[in-house]
């Protein structure tokens, strides 16, 4: 699915709708760059509550299918991503001292630090703004600023509970 459509995520959305992302990891920042190709003319804050190189994990690793479904999706994030990958198209099972090679298998790894450094740059191209260090108001107070409230802060979250 192309996002460079007017209807793209559930639009058409009228200009000035106002969402709010709770969270600011890999699929909340991707979230934002999506919606912000598709309908430019909404605001969206993301909150994050800690520094932009804390990171909770080591890498993120995407099948060639996958990649190619963000190359579709967002061309200018997939191009930054793709040029510090690591990849590797063979796996190695290693079996009481015996090695089986499966090949065939398309994959790339990035580093989870440098993949939000380069969707939180792309986020803020686009004009999302992103605030961390900040911990989220109220499930109250966000629903009654905001059009629409993502919860994506992590498996502790205080917006979901």
């Amino acid at each position: 699915m192309s996002c460079s459509s007017a209807t793209c995520l559930g639009g058409p959305w009228p200009d000035g709708v106002i969402w709010h992302r709770v969270g600011g990891g890999p699929a909340s920042l991707y979230l934002a760059i999506l919606l912000h190709k598709a309908h430019p003319g909404i605001a969206i804050t993301v909150l994050e509550r800690n520094s932009p190189d804390a990171t909770f994990g080591f890498g993120v690793v995407l099948s060639d299918a996958t990649e190619g479904i963000l190359a579709e999706a967002d061309d200018v994030t997939h191009a930054a991503m793709s040029a510090v990958m690591h990849r590797w198209g063979d796996i190695d099972v290693h079996i009481n001292g015996d090695c089986i090679t499966s090949g065939g298998h398309g994959f790339s790894g990035i580093s989870r630090k440098v993949l939000l450094e380069i969707l939180s740059d792309r986020a803020r191209a686009l004009g999302a703004e992103l605030r961390e260090l900040t911990e989220a108001p109220t499930v109250d107070a966000l629903l009654a600023s905001h059009d629409l409230v993502v919860a994506a802060d992590g498996v502790n979250s205080a917006v979901r509970d």
